[in-house]
């Protein structure tokens, strides 16, 4: 169903935290965009792969854009694409493999919309050398109820330019974009730093700034918190394997994984595949890197996340400032070796640039902990103590993955929220674009 026809489906987000019976307009013209009354709350939907409900909501009817996904211009020799809004970042990424060129900053889930990317402010595989998704960005189009559409740019509009990245879709509808293209290295290589602790990882991290490629995974079981490894993707002059034969960058994960009717990552599991990462990762060495399979390494992932079971998965990302960094980490160790929680992942990556709005951004390391989903109250409990680790370690959190947080936790963990919800409210008349996220975090 098209057009101004509403639909009544359930949607959910990808950790499966949150589920809500929605309204769902699906336009496949612009002018359909002002369809609705002007005063009926709305939100922009896109590949529909947030963690945390960011583009459905219960009282918001949910615009989904998947109809606005064609490449409409390509300058091959100046590297810039014009998209619209609810392109997938895979389908573009392969588009330019083909043609000499890539967006080096791109979500792992290759369902992503770029609008969606623009909203969320994401980061890619070394957010400290290419930083975060606005960096490779030109310009967009926005439309607002009422207003129609209006080109922002830094040079015409810097505050509302800003304001959009990471602005959760509050400051308009996005329906096409600009990027700037970098041309992609003919081949990687995968070397692997085996480390022995989260510091002996930040050092590692912090001397291979520069690589294309670079992020660490860790054991995080008590009396083996932070042992891994540093993956660090560099540009081999050996091999010149074509991009462009990669089809499965795009195409192989569904924006909704299969889930085993039982917990796979229970102690037993989470034992036996960390016991199976580390001697098949953990040790020195170097293999070819398809880009593709860099770019989107939730493609080989469809059993890790099936592996979550019904109740699904939360996660918990912070970015913690290179001072503070050990003694979080050591803190995070106790905290793990005294209450034994489960956690399925752990992941490092390493940030260099400038924390501004909500963005996920700054100096320093970042940590992802993926863990089953807090149904008992020790995985609660945990969850609570990260948080209080981080908050005292000036960490900042990822509003666009961590559906755990709440509106005063976030308030004490982002020293300039209220300025940031003041800045993105002067931009959402009438508070009418809202959503689930929105709701949670009172935004």
């Amino acid at each position: 169903m098209r057009g101004y026809a509403i639909a009544d489906v359930e949607l959910g987000s990808f950790d499966r935290q949150f589920r809500a019976r929605c309204r769902v307009q699906r336009p496949d013209r612009y002018r359909l965009l002002d369809a609705l009354p002007p005063d009926a709350p709305s939100i922009a939907r896109g590949g529909g792969v947030s963690y945390v409900g960011a583009s459905f909501g219960n009282d918001a009817v949910c615009q989904d854009l998947g109809a606005f996904d064609r490449l409409l211009a390509f300058d091959a020799v100046r590297g810039l694409l014009t998209v619209e809004a609810g392109a997938r970042i895979g389908d573009v990424q392969r588009f330019l493999l083909a043609r000499g060129w890539y967006l080096p900053v791109a979500p792992g889930h290759p369902r992503a919309s770029i609008g969606g990317c623009i909203a969320a402010d994401v980061h890619g595989k070394n957010p400290a050398r290419d930083g975060t998704f606005r960096a490779w960005v030109d310009s967009f189009d926005l439309h607002c109820a009422g207003t129609g559409v209006a080109r922002v740019d830094p040079a015409r509009d810097r505050d509302l330019f800003d304001a959009t990245f990471a602005g959760f879709g509050l400051t308009g509808t996005i329906t096409r974009a600009t990027l700037r293209l970098a041309r992609p290295p003919s081949a990687l290589v995968l070397r692997r730093v085996p480390v022995a602790n989260l510091a002996e990882a930040a050092r590692v991290l912090r001397e291979a700034a520069n690589a294309p490629v670079l992020y660490g995974w860790h054991d995080a079981r008590a009396g083996r918190f932070g042992r891994g490894v540093i993956r660090v993707g560099l540009a081999s002059d050996d091999g010149d394997t074509p991009h462009s034969e990669s089809p499965d960058a795009t195409h192989d994960l569904p924006a909704t994984l299969p889930v085993l009717p039982f917990a796979l990552w229970n102690r037993v599991g989470i034992a036996a595949a960390n016991t199976w990462l580390e001697a098949r990762w953990c040790r020195p060495g170097q293999t070819p890197l398809p880009l593709a399979q860099a770019l989107f390494p939730l493609n080989r992932a469809h059993l890790y996340f099936a592996g979550f079971g019904p109740a699904g998965m939360t996660e918990a990302q912070w970015l913690v400032p290179h001072p503070r960094f050990e003694a979080f980490a050591n803190a995070l160790a106790e905290c793990v070796a005294r209450m034994r929680p489960r956690i399925a992942l752990l992941a490092s990556k390493l940030f260099a640039g400038t924390a501004d709005g909500f963005s996920f951004d700054g100096r320093g390391i970042a940590l992802a902990i993926q863990l089953p989903a807090p149904t008992s109250a020790t995985q609660r409990a945990f969850l609570d103590a990260l948080t209080e680790i981080a908050i005292a370690h000036d960490g900042r959190p990822n509003l666009i993955k961590q559906s755990s947080l709440d509106a005063t936790t976030v308030r004490r963990a982002l020293a300039g929220f209220e300025s940031a919800r003041t800045r993105l409210a002067g931009h959402n008349r009438g508070g009418l674009r809202t959503s689930e996220l929105v709701r949670r975090l009172a935004l």
